[in-house]
């Protein structure tokens, strides 16, 4: 007769809870040895702008606290132009290790769609969230020329003269793009988009006369608004410097959907093993307590913002349901 052995239930529960164990301890080997490896080579960092833009102006610092952290150098490739699709195109051809991330604002992760019918790259399959940055306090300036000292005298120029207005852009698709459209849906007028290919180039523009008006971060404008060289009529939000102390805000003056609307953070390839991610993040957000960061920051008049990449992945999530009805009634066009 054949012995028949039976297993006891607390000893059956301790096995499987062992099996388990061992199970996990074996999956988390390949990430440990992710992270442990990582960086094997020079990291890069792409930013759509270029040299001298808003977007470049937060990564070069961030870089060289990164190269420092991680042992590695991170070189700073500016790829600008076609609402980010340039830099990001690149970002969604390179291995899925860690090595190549990619500056984006909410343009890149939640606009773009509604924007470009012919989209590049998927934003939810093809960017994986390392960690937000900064939020960017944003400020309508025009050129002293154009006769209005206020938001409300260039909403009632605009409605006296329509079409006869313009308005400068970093890109079709970019921040300035698609919060001048929503103010000018709130504003009811009709203000022409010129798009460029850099911030710097649009800021130029208006500077120089060839363009009106400028929705732009308030670092990028600040030093010709001191000058004299333009005047700003509303931010969003108030900040600090005492540049735009005399500005209201979109908010006071009764727009909405301005206040925190631009946020820059850094991304990586979707399929970057989670172990990577979690480092980058920590790193990103240890340089962000840096006083020389925090000072450069400032005179941004920019907020740090660091968070969690799962965190960051639930605000870019909230941000494309807010926007998403927004955005179709607005048919951006890219042209």
């Amino acid at each position: 007769m054949t012995p028949t052995f039976r297993i006891r239930p607390r000893l059956l529960a301790a096995l499987a809870l062992a099996l388990s164990a061992l199970a996990f301890a074996l999956s988390a080997l390949p990430m440990a040895q992710a992270a442990e490896d990582f960086p094997r080579k020079p990291i890069t960092l792409l930013v759509n702008g270029g040299a001298g833009s808003l977007p470049d102006s937060f990564a070069r610092p961030l870089a060289d606290k990164l190269r420092v952290a991680l042992g590695q150098p991170v070189v700073v490739d500016n790829k600008p132009g076609a609402g980010g699709m340039v830099a990001l195109q690149t970002l969604k051809s390179a291995p899925a290790d860690g090595h190549t991330l990619a500056i984006i604002t909410n343009a890149h992760a939640v606009w773009n769609p509604y924007v470009f019918p012919k989209l590049s790259y998927d934003p939810v399959a093809d960017l994986l969230p390392v960690s937000p940055i900064a939020v960017i306090p944003m400020a309508l300036a025009v050129h002293p020329k154009v006769p209005a000292n206020s938001l409300e005298a260039l909403v009632q120029l605009a409605r006296k003269q329509p079409g006869a207005l313009n308005y400068a852009s970093s890109s079709s698709g970019s921040p300035p793009h698609v919060l001048f459209e929503l103010f000018k849906a709130e504003a009811d007028t009709r203000i022409v988009h010129i798009p460029f290919k850099t911030g710097t180039d649009a800021l130029t523009s208006v500077v120089s006369g060839d363009t009106h008006i400028y929705l732009a971060g308030t670092s990028l404008v600040e030093p010709m608004v001191k000058e004299g060289r333009l005047r700003v009529l509303a931010v969003s939000p108030q900040v600090k410097s005492p540049t735009f102390a005399g500005a209201p805000t979109f908010a006071s003056k009764g727009y909405k959907g301005f206040e925190d609307a631009v946020w820059l953070g850094v991304v990586t390839s979707t399929g970057t093993p989670p172990a990577v991610v979690e480092r980058l993040n920590r790193e990103i957000g240890i340089a962000l307590q840096d006083p020389a960061i925090l000072k450069a920051f400032d005179a941004h008049g920019s907020l740090p913002w660091h968070a969690t990449p799962a965190a960051f992945a639930q605000r870019i999530a909230a941000d494309r349901a807010l926007w998403t009805p927004i955005l179709k009634s607005l048919k951006l066009d890219a042209n």
